[in-house]
């Protein structure tokens, strides 16, 4: 666990020194420490600090109550936010510069039985993109993801969580499709990675400039390939299904459980099935786990039950690793992470099944009797090839694909 941070002499003003150099300090250690989010918790007796890091949140620091007024004020004001208002929900941001990198901090306040409750999420755009062959994919995807996103046209979706890095893979997709005679077009809130050579544009909801209607803008720009940062709404489901249909590359990110959840969920915003299957070229599901500490990873045999949960999986036991636990991972044995995948693509039969709108649970059937594996296969392969742990797959896997 991350040192706790000092507590500072009070000063009488937001502006002084201590509390503003508090809220700083915090911000750039949780940078440092490659944190995702942090968390400004309200208690009764304590006022608490949690950073996630890896994906898992930990305390940080932990400060008086009486100290939570005024560093929640200090980032209400960095973030241009009503400081007097502490009922309603508000919503800001600011940047701040670490180590030469200018960092997007995204702020978001809700009120508590004991005070305002506070979250800011730290994006980095100048963070460098991750190469596909090191995002977690096996050979076997890697070459189907290729050919997917290689296509002239038709629509590829990226299913997950938030956080589960999906932005991360569209963007490394775009290291194959922007090629120098393709005009590139991304539409994201926000911009996550730069990337020189392709137009991005950033969304802007409350200037009544969204998805939908920068989506409509792109299409007279005689784009070739288009990144839509998020399919939210119906307007943009349809506008994005029928860029695909006329000849545009069209890939976008959607919440939704997997691969097959992702078409069910464009089906629930009432697109047709039969334009679906048209346009539709593939889908990504994707959750991140946390990869062994490269730093004192060692390997170690699987006891009884590990092997028998690998073996049911088909998959190996002699490569396992885990990490002892070092300064560099916080004593964790894991630092950053990796993302297991499940990839479903598109062909002439599955066009078919999907107009006739089956049930979720036998288009997943049909899909996986047809080449998709699960998501659990996936994290326990990531474990057999040592680049996890087997605690760390079970966490993602579920217990009915395992047993």
């Amino acid at each position: 666990m991350a040192q706790l941070l000092a507590v500072p002499a009070l000063g009488g003003d937001l502006d002084d020194a201590p509390i503003s150099d508090l809220v700083q300090q915090i911000i750039d250690q949780a940078i440092q420490e490659r944190a995702s989010d942090i968390h400004l918790e309200p208690y009764q007796d304590k006022f608490l600090v949690r950073a996630r890091i890896d994906g898992r949140l930990t305390n940080y620091a932990e400060y008086p109550p009486t100290l939570a007024a005024a560093i929640v004020s200090r980032v209400k004001v960095m973030s241009k936010m009503n400081i007097v208002e502490r009922r309603r929900p508000q919503d800001g941001q600011f940047t701040t510069s670490f180590q030469g990198r200018q960092v997007d901090v995204r702020v978001a306040t809700v009120a508590t039985i004991n005070g305002e409750k506070l979250v800011m999420r730290l994006l980095d755009s100048s963070k460098p993109t991750v190469e596909l062959s090191e995002l977690g994919m096996s050979e076997t995807q890697l070459v189907t993801f290729q050919r997917m996103f290689s296509a002239n046209n038709g629509l590829i979706l990226v299913a997950g969580p938030t956080g589960s890095g999906k932005s991360t893979t569209l963007h490394s997709a775009l290291k194959i499709v922007a090629v120098e005679h393709k005009n590139v077009v991304t539409i994201e809130d926000p911009v996550e990675y730069v990337v020189p050579g392709i137009t991005q544009i950033p969304v802007h909801e409350a200037n009544d400039a969204g998805f939908a209607v920068q989506l409509r803008a792109v299409i007279r720009q005689d784009p070739d390939i288009i990144m839509v940062g998020e399919t939210r709404d119906v307007e943009t489901a349809r506008i994005s299904v029928q860029a695909a249909l006329t000849g545009h590359l069209v890939f976008s990110t959607i919440h939704a459980t997997d691969a097959v959840g992702a078409i069910y969920r464009l089906i629930q915003m009432d697109i047709e099935a039969h334009l679906l299957a048209s346009a539709f070229r593939g889908a990504i599901s994707q959750r991140l786990i946390r990869r062994v500490c490269e730093n004192c990873a060692e390997p170690y045999k699987a006891n009884a039950a590990e092997i028998k949960i690998l073996r049911l999986q088909k998959l190996d036991a002699t490569n396992l690793r885990r990490g002892r636990g070092c300064a560099l991972c916080r004593n964790t044995g894991y630092r950053e992470r990796i993302a297991a995948f499940q990839i479903l693509e598109s062909n002439d039969f599955l066009g078919e099944f999907m107009i006739s709108r089956p049930q979720p649970s036998v288009f997943r059937q049909h899909a996986i009797d047809t080449g998709m594996t699960t998501m659990d296969y996936e994290a326990l392969r990531l474990a057999s090839e040592g680049l996890t742990t087997i605690e760390e797959a079970l966490t993602l896997a579920a217990a009915h694909d395992i047993a």
